[in-house]
């Protein structure tokens, strides 16, 4: 029985002027095109989305260097495969292609790591996920990294034109003006999309191409990504940078690609944290709401759910900003690491079990509850941070309320202001 080969299978490019995209990369004078000109045997990291040639510059390279090409997947195949691969070419380097490398296993990592020292093999692994972050230090050391970008609707097109003449033979007439710009602008970046959609459309109607279909099929394709690669968070980031930032139509778009995406369920979570680091005590009801409505969102589920998540991304963005937590945070944290080097004062400690008052000294401290204005005036602070201020009020309307109150209180259970030294304790921001 026979079977058709795929469109993308019959497109891969078979010279290094086939490859479309990639500039960066490929072009004269670049690290990556004088490696493979000079066919310089290194192991190599391809770092990219989906369908943007890492694999057929992989193949390229093997025939570049007339070497065996070998396709190994790190998820789906074992150490025999990889034995029997290596043991396939006992006398002559050959290309290997490790797929989705940031899942190989530490057996196979140490397995691999002497053929590639003494150059039999010569790795190409590729992966959509950040190496830096998914690769072992043992692997990445070894190898140079390049990145892959998506492909533009102009890369896209071009191999949708040779598709159309070369394989399929249409005619001009046979092809509505716009309708394979359609099918490149929803491919969104990835050539093997654009090229499935091509493929589909043709085995639904031979005959022709038209915007209609283009249209009609499209709908159906949107941009989407794995929620464990690198993608997923930098659209997060994104995200949450631009509501720091204040950009609301920014922070929108990248809430709008992340709900395309299902990803309701992140977006919640984010908008139950961030509105404490990004605004804090600069506007504490504004707080109060962007976290309910990321609740609501997460109740009532998508579609619906776009609503309030809009509603608290506006508001984090509106609203005025403060990093007094984390800098208050900072000198804490600093201050906190050694604590038995700063002994509290005795009243203030444990007194709930039997003779704990003769053992702690227990007892010698003053309910604030029985004092004028229910406050003690005496020392809580524990010894050598006596004076020590952690929160430093921002300049904005709430924090300079909540700062004039901050020193009223500190004056009157000390009976004096904040040293001036002890005012510029916490880290610049």
């Amino acid at each position: 029985m026979a079977f058709n080969t795929p469109l993308a299978d019959q497109l891969r490019p078979q010279s290094l002027d086939q490859m479309v995209g990639q500039p960066t990369l490929l072009d004269p004078g670049q690290p990556l095109r004088q490696i493979i000109d000079q066919h310089v045997n290194i192991p190599l990291i391809f770092w990219g989305p989906p369908g943007t040639g890492k694999t057929s510059l992989a193949r390229l390279i093997a025939a570049h260097n007339q070497y065996p090409f070998v396709a190994f997947n790190a998820s789906t195949e074992n150490k025999a495969k990889l034995t029997d691969a290596i043991a396939g070419y006992p006398h002559q380097s050959f290309v290997l292609l490790i797929d989705e490398i940031h899942r190989m296993t530490k057996t196979l990592q140490d397995f691999l790591l002497p053929h590639l020292e003494n150059g039999h093999v010569m790795l190409i692994g590729s992966t959509t996920e950040n190496p830096i972050m998914s690769i072992v230090p043992a692997i990445r050391s070894r190898c140079q990294i390049f990145e892959f970008q998506p492909l533009d609707e102009a890369a896209i097109k071009t191999t949708l034109q040779r598709a159309v003449t070369t394989v399929y033979q249409w005619d001009d007439d046979q092809i509505e003006a716009s309708a394979l710009d359609l099918i490149a602008t929803a491919a969104d970046g990835d050539l093997r999309v654009a090229l499935n959609i091509l493929e589909t459309l043709h085995a639904i109607d031979g005959t022709k191409l038209t915007v209609a279909a283009v249209q009609h099929f499209a709908r159906q394709q949107h941009f989407s990504y794995d929620r464990r690669a690198t993608k997923h968070y930098d659209y997060l980031a994104a995200y949450s940078d631009s509501m720091a930032g204040s950009d609301t139509d920014a922070a929108l778009y990248y809430l709008a690609v992340l709900l395309k995406n299902d990803d309701l369920p992140s977006v919640v979570r984010r908008l139950r944290e961030i509105p404490y680091t990004y605004i804090g005590l600069a506007n504490p009801q504004q707080v109060t709401q962007i976290v309910v409505a990321a609740n609501q969102a997460e109740k009532v589920g998508m579609p619906k759910a776009k609503y309030p998540l809009m509603f608290a991304t506006m508001l984090m963005c509106i609203s005025p900003k403060s990093g007094s937590f984390d800098e208050t945070w900072a000198q804490l944290d600093q201050d906190t690491e050694h604590p038995n080097l700063h002994p509290m004062p005795r009243g203030l400690r444990d007194m709930h079990y039997k003779h704990s008052e003769e053992i702690t000294g227990g007892g010698l401290i003053d309910s604030p509850f029985q004092q004028p204005h229910q406050i003690a005036q005496q020392n809580y602070m524990p010894q050598g941070l006596e004076g020590r201020q952690y929160y430093h009020p921002k300049d904005n309307q709430n924090e300079r309320k909540l700062g004039e109150q901050y020193f009223k209180l500190h004056k009157f259970i000390y009976g004096k202001d904040y040293r001036n030294s002890d005012r510029n304790n916490s880290p610049k921001s």
